[in-house]
């Protein structure tokens, strides 16, 4: 199993890119994007308040795939299934 960050970091590096492995610290990488501009492989941030607490990658078509929980495991979820702090395009164009 994983945790968010840790889900996010091990299919980024995957690719070849390197992540750290805490959300908040991932959430300042890369380029803010708005959810319109949303491509697949960029970094959804979900916070409860002002606080991010959860990642997730966007696979478009209005879907992300993230570590959910130890019961739930991977899973894809609706983009908006919580509220988003921020989105951020790690891989660029």
């Amino acid at each position: 199993g994983a945790d968010c960050s840790g889900f996010t970091l091990s299919v980024f590096k995957k690719y070849g890119m390197n992540l750290p492995h805490y959300s908040v610290s991932q959430s300042q990488m890369g380029k803010k994007v708005s959810l319109s501009e949303a491509k697949a492989g960029d970094l959804v941030f979900y916070s409860n308040g002002s606080r991010v607490n959860h990642v997730a990658i966007y696979i478009g078509n209005g879907q992300v795939v993230h570590a959910s929980s130890p019961r739930t495991g991977i899973k894809i979820s609706n983009v908006g299934y919580r509220t988003i702090h921020s989105i951020r395009n790690i891989i660029g164009d």
